[in-house]
């Protein structure tokens, strides 16, 4: 009986040192799975917070952009309204100078710039408050119904050349050196 005996035992003791070594290998193989399962969720984390962190830089730069852009709306919006401002004074200004004694003045130095310009006599559309003064500096008036705040247009002898010297004229035609004026610009 001593030899089943011992040979239980031994298949006993080997029974044990198997499960031993399975409990082992399990431990060592749970370990690693714990260490891999770490490691990943270090690094999902870590990308997650790196994606995050992109993600809320992009969104920054685009508020600040479109807060910036949205400032630069504001300043340019005002700059357009001191500009229309001005120029609205300006207009005021001309009107205001076509009714005071020194326009007649003007208007004289007018007409001689727009003879020396179209060479010789000259024909002029002018207002009708400005008749007696143009026909006094020479021009030929063939119409005193023109519909501006003062200046006037002629023409040539020949009505090959045409010289438009209204207030109106005068300041488109000039509006960017008025603009640049206004804001201290050259």
């Amino acid at each position: 009986m001593m030899g089943v005996d011992a040979l239980l035992k031994e298949v006993e003791e080997r029974r044990a040192k198997a499960l031993e070594a399975l409990e082992a290998e399990y431990a060592a193989k749970t370990d690693e799975v714990k260490k891999r399962t770490t490691e990943q969720v270090a690094y999902v984390t870590e990308s997650a917070n790196k994606e995050a962190a992109t993600q809320a830089q992009k969104e920054s730069t685009r508020v600040e952009g479109a807060a910036k852009l949205q400032a630069k709306k504001a300043v340019f919006d005002a700059t357009e309204r001191l500009l229309e401002n001005n120029v609205s004074l300006l207009r005021q200004e001309l009107a205001d100078l076509a009714v005071s004694p020194a326009y007649k003045d003007l208007l004289g130095r007018m007409a001689q710039y727009a003879t020396k310009r179209l060479g010789g006599k000259i024909s002029v559309v002018c207002r009708k408050a400005d008749e007696a003064t143009l026909k006094a500096a020479g021009a030929r008036i063939t119409s005193a119904d023109l519909n501006a705040m003062g200046g006037f247009k002629a023409e040539n002898a020949e009505g090959t050349l045409e010289l438009d010297l209204t207030f109106e004229e005068i300041l488109r035609g000039r509006g960017d050196e008025v603009r640049a004026a206004i804001l201290g610009k050259e």
